[in-house]
Formats: C-alpha cells, structure tokens, sequence
C-alpha cells in the first residue's frame, strides 16, 4: 500500500486519468455525431468499477461505485423523460459516478453550473446576432430561434468533472 504523501498523490493521478480520458473522449464523440457511445460508456464503466475496488478495496470500492452509477440515473430520469436530457449525458454521468462514487451528487451539480455558464455564452452570442443583424427580428422570432439551440450537455458534464478533480482535497 501507497503512505507516502508523495505516493498517495500518485495513486490518485493515476485514478483520475481514466476519468478524464473517458469523459474528453465522450465530449469529442457528442461534438461530431451528436452521441456518446455505449461501447465508451462500457469501458469507462468497468474502469471505474475496477479503480475504485483497487483504490477503495473490493467491498468499499465497488458498493461505493454502485451508489455513484445509480445515483445520477435516479437523480436525472425526470429530465430525461422531459427530453430535457439525453440518455447519454445521464450514462456519462454514471460512468463518472463509477469513478468518485456518491461524491457524483457534486459532480452533477457542478455539471449544471458549467452549464448554465455555457447556455449564458449561448444567449450572450443570439443576442448579439440580432443585434447585429440587419434585419429586424421580432421578439417572438428571437425566442423561437433560441429554444430550436441544442447544447452539447457533455461540454458541461467535462467542466463537472474536472472542477470536481481540481477541487477535491485527495487523501
């Protein structure tokens, strides 16, 4: 077992790394095809499965990682059955939830405020394109326009993750 200070530092670096993989190579795949795959969720399931047995022992870590992958999905299902969420955000959020178990209540949460951040940029940019535009827009039409924007909610769960690894005090 890793006592060390230094060492314990390591081990953590190492059982973020795949967090950060899993969850960058989802952003990438929501960006290019507008979904993130099951087969990517698979893998970063099983090695959050596996990183929290190793680093919280068999019993601790995987009971934990359960928790963490069932939490977002009950958490979520309401937006999802809204359509206010895609499945694969919500199992994004799960494969996180694999990785730093219950703490995935913060991880949500910080997901939605990069979210809010982002959806504020996203305003920020249709309000100055009417403003900017030649033409005149009504109001209504502003509007219609705005609500047709899609976000990709993995940017967010990414910006989730990583304030949540920036910000953890590891032990």
């Amino acid at each position: 077992m890793l006592t060390t200070q230094r060492e314990g530092r390591t081990e953590i670096i190492y059982y973020v790394i795949p967090l950060i993989a899993t969850v960058s190579m989802a952003v990438v795949s929501d960006f290019r095809d507008w979904r993130i795959p099951n087969r990517l969720i698979a893998v970063g399931m099983i090695q959050g499965f596996l990183m929290s047995a190793v680093v919280r022992g068999p019993c601790d870590g995987l009971l934990s990682s359960v928790a963490g992958c069932v939490i977002p999905v009950v958490i979520l299902f309401v937006l999802f059955h809204k359509k206010a969420l895609g499945a694969g955000d919500i199992k994004l959020l799960a494969t996180a939830g694999t990785f730093v178990g219950t703490d995935v209540i913060r991880v949500i949460v910080y997901s939605f405020l990069a979210g809010g951040v982002i959806s504020l940029f996203f305003l920020l940019k249709e309000v100055l394109m009417s403003v900017t535009n030649r033409k005149e827009i009504s109001t209504k039409q502003f509007y219609r326009n705005l609500m047709k924007s899609r976000v990709h909610f993995s940017a967010a769960i990414m910006g989730g993750v990583m304030y949540y690894v920036c910000t953890t005090e590891w032990r």
